[in-house]
């Protein structure tokens, strides 16, 4: 049913727990593992103009590159191929046009990311792909 999973992550708890049902349900059906981890450059601005804003972005890239290499031990552990992706923008937007570029099937995320709110709805980023994707979504 599915043969590609995307699993956005931001390192978080939150993300983690999408980490987990996207591995379990990529396990399921034998399914590539798209693993992506967004810089969102609101942060600081769409266009650094400092290059301490570099700087830190380039930081901020290492540090998603780290989440998505767990993803990957974790993923070859149980048998799946995990690919991986760092970039730049606007998290929600960069998450949808991943997955119609790559012929996803699924994104497994994480309810509530690194910006979670207490209350108990779902995160602005994950609603936004919930209401964007033209691919199922599953929040975990």
């Amino acid at each position: 049913m599915y043969r590609s999973v995307l699993i956005p992550t931001d390192g978080s708890t939150g993300a983690d727990r999408g980490v987990t049902a996207g591995l379990d349900i990529a396990k399921q059906y034998d399914a590539t593992v798209h693993a992506l981890y967004v810089v969102d450059e609101r942060i600081y601005g769409e266009t650094p103009a400092l290059s301490d804003t570099e700087l830190r972005f380039e930081q901020l890239e290492t540090e998603g590159e780290g989440y998505l290499d767990d993803i990957v031990e974790r993923g070859s552990a149980v048998g799946l191929d995990v690919q991986t992706s760092v970039q730049r923008g606007m998290p929600y937007e960069i998450i949808t046009s991943y997955a119609e570029e790559n012929d996803i099937d699924l994104i497994v995320m994480g309810r509530h990311g690194a910006s979670a709110h207490p209350a108990p709805h779902i995160g602005s980023c994950t609603d936004r792909v919930l209401r964007m994707a033209t691919v199922p979504v599953l929040p975990a």
